[in-house]
Formats: structure tokens, C-alpha cells, sequence
């Protein structure tokens, strides 16, 4: 019953269940029944949980490093993040979204305008953002030398 409310709150990984209900004091193999039953039901399902966090990840404007990251942090096993990843329909472009964030970056700026440090400056503030957000280094290279270079 405390698993199915957990649950209930808003989707979990089967990770994110045994350590809750461990963190309750339930014994172990009352946990993997549960847990297993709730697998049995689809009330959760790594697989599923990870398609979803993708998608909603790539509207939040986050990279994939950044999301496969969180998701192994859930405890979701590389080999279903992997597997999340090839099966999803629409991957936005890396590069697209990481420029999008780095024109809000430079928004208002003169660029042509900067001395070379302050140009050092801002490359490096947008590096941190887009690294942050889990963008690849080479999509951050190549976003802060279309804007600022």
C-alpha cells in the first residue's frame, strides 16, 4: 500500500521504490514482492518511465548527457537508458537546442563590440550553461564559435 502511494504521487523507478520503502523499514523480501507486483501491474516500468523523462527533459531544454546522467541517478540500468534512447521518434537536434539557449545568452549584446575578454567571458559563461544543461563538448564548441567567433 505505502509503494502504490508513493507511486501515485508521480511516476517512479523501480530503484526509486526499494529505497523508499527500505527508508520505511520494510524488510527486503517484502520489498521485492512489492516491487514485483507493481512490475507485474505496469505501475512501474524503467522503460517507460525513461522514454517519458527523454521527452520531458527535451522540453525542458536539457542535453542528453544531462538526462542519461539523471536517469542513471534514479537507478535506471544503462542498458535501458540506451535502449529508451533508440526508441524514441523524436530526438530534437542537440545542436539546435543548445543555440537556442545560447542566443538568450548573447540577447542584447554587441558582440562585435567586446574586447577580447570580455569575449573570453561570455564563451565561457555560455559554456557553463550549455554543459550544465548536458549538451556534448563538441556541441558547445561549435555553438560558442557560430555566436561568437
Amino acid at each position: 500500500e505505502k509503494a502504490a502511494a508513493y507511486i501515485n504521487i508521480k511516476p517512479r523507478t523501480a530503484y526509486q521504490v526499494k529505497k523508499y520503502l527500505k527508508d520505511k523499514g520494510y524488510e527486503d523480501d517484502i520489498i521485492a514482492e512489492a516491487v514485483d507486483q507493481l512490475k507485474e501491474y505496469h505501475y512501474i516500468d524503467d522503460m517507460e518511465y525513461s522514454l517519458m523523462y527523454f521527452r520531458h527533459g527535451f522540453e525542458k531544454g536539457r542535453g542528453v548527457s544531462r538526462i542519461k546522467r539523471e536517469l542513471s541517478e534514479k537507478g535506471v540500468s544503462s542498458d535501458v537508458i540506451d535502449i529508451a534512447y533508440e526508441e524514441l521518434e523524436d530526438i530534437p537536434d542537440q545542436f539546435e537546442m543548445a543555440m537556442e539557449i545560447g542566443r538568450g545568452a548573447v540577447a542584447g549584446i554587441d558582440i562585435k563590440e567586446l574586447d577580447f575578454d570580455t569575449k573570453q567571458k561570455l564563451k565561457a559563461k555560455i559554456g557553463r550553461r550549455l554543459m550544465s544543461r548536458g549538451f556534448s563538448s563538441d556541441v558547445v564548441y561549435k555553438v560558442i564559435g557560430r555566436l561568437i567567433d
